[in-house]
């Protein structure tokens, strides 16, 4: 499936320019296309302080470690904010932040998958970003 079609749902009956545009064009790189946290295609979500994108899933336990943790915006529902989307341009995305938030992510430690269990998730989701347990010490 083209990047094309795959991303037709965000259209909407307005031109995408500005900011806007720069969510959009931050959103198909291909590192932005699968959730930052466990791999799943195309997310619908993403943190905007953060700067990831995230699947449903991984939305829900963001979402639960708070605002001031985790601002979690639809990418397609929720009217974003200037602030917001420079968040997002700023980080740069999935790649980038995962290179600070895992970046003494231990070998034996897993990364979370779609189909893990919600407990999993929300334990390492917690240790990444809630407790920042794998970043530089």
């Amino acid at each position: 499936m083209s990047t094309a079609n795959r991303y037709q749902h965000i259209k909407s009956t307005k031109p995408v320019v500005g900011k806007a545009r720069k969510l959009k064009d931050l959103m198909i790189k291909s590192d932005n296309r699968i959730c930052a946290d466990c791999g799943a295609p195309d997310p619908k979500w993403a943190s905007a302080n953060i700067g990831v994108f995230l699947c449903l899933k991984c939305g829900d336990v963001h979402r639960a470690l708070g605002p001031d943790i985790s601002k979690v915006l639809s990418v397609t529902l929720d009217d974003w904010s200037d602030s917001d989307i420079d968040s997002m341009v700023e980080v740069g995305g999935n790649s980038h932040a995962n290179s600070i938030y895992e970046a003494f992510l231990p070998k034996d430690h897993l990364k979370p998958k779609p189909d893990s269990t919600m407990e999993y998730m929300t334990k390492i989701i917690r240790a990444k970003y809630e407790t920042q347990d794998f970043l530089k010490p």
